[in-house]
């Protein structure tokens, strides 16, 4: 699945964590999954990427607005088993 472009105003309901979409706001329609998310161009003539995001049960809240945000969490981070080498 996929998310639109980044959209401004009263549309945000979930904001991007890590990765290279970092605190960027979207709009989600489903509760659970993985989305594309586009990643915002540095300048015009570089090539359009998308990063993937995990739709989580966690909520963000952000001072000023009356609703807390679906936290999207990068899904394309390496994980770590806490285990040292």
């Amino acid at each position: 699945m996929s998310a639109g472009p980044a959209v401004t105003g009263h549309d945000c309901n979930a904001i991007c964590l890590g990765g290279p979409c970092h605190g960027l706001l979207t709009r989600v329609e489903q509760d659970i999954g993985i989305l594309t998310i586009p990643v915002p161009r540095q300048s015009p003539d570089q090539p359009e990427t998308r990063a993937r995001y995990r739709i989580t049960r966690e909520r963000v809240r952000y001072w000023g607005q009356a609703e807390a945000y679906v936290a999207l969490h990068w899904a394309d981070q390496p994980r770590s088993c806490g285990l040292t080498p």
